[in-house]
């Protein structure tokens, strides 16, 4: 795993900049998580990404039906509580006033 924070954006920053947030996720090359209310509620990819890690999963995987989860690795329970606390802790120190 590159690290325990993956690429993010929010569903507002998708609606109102959709080809922004496309622009970062193939520069990246990576998906980026979509977050909603501060919670992971999708996954944005851009296709060339798509089209070369499907046919990777495909390709290699012949007896296994490819899914995402093969796209973004899988965390053991240790990493995905570790990531949760993070988010948690990062945006409990929000303040609402810089909102505004």
């Amino acid at each position: 795993m590159e690290g325990i924070m993956p690429a993010t954006t929010t569903a507002t920053e998708l609606q109102r900049n959709y080809k922004k947030v496309a622009k970062k996720a193939k520069k990246l090359k990576k998906p980026l998580v979509i977050l909603s209310n501060n919670k992971p509620e999708g996954v944005y990819i851009d296709y060339e990404t798509y089209k070369r890690e499907y046919k990777n999963l495909t390709s290699t995987k012949k007896t296994k039906r490819a899914d995402f989860s093969d796209l973004s690795g899988v965390w053991t329970k240790k990493e995905a509580d570790e990531f949760d606390r993070i988010i948690e802790d990062a945006f409990e120190k929000v303040d609402s006033e810089d909102w505004k």
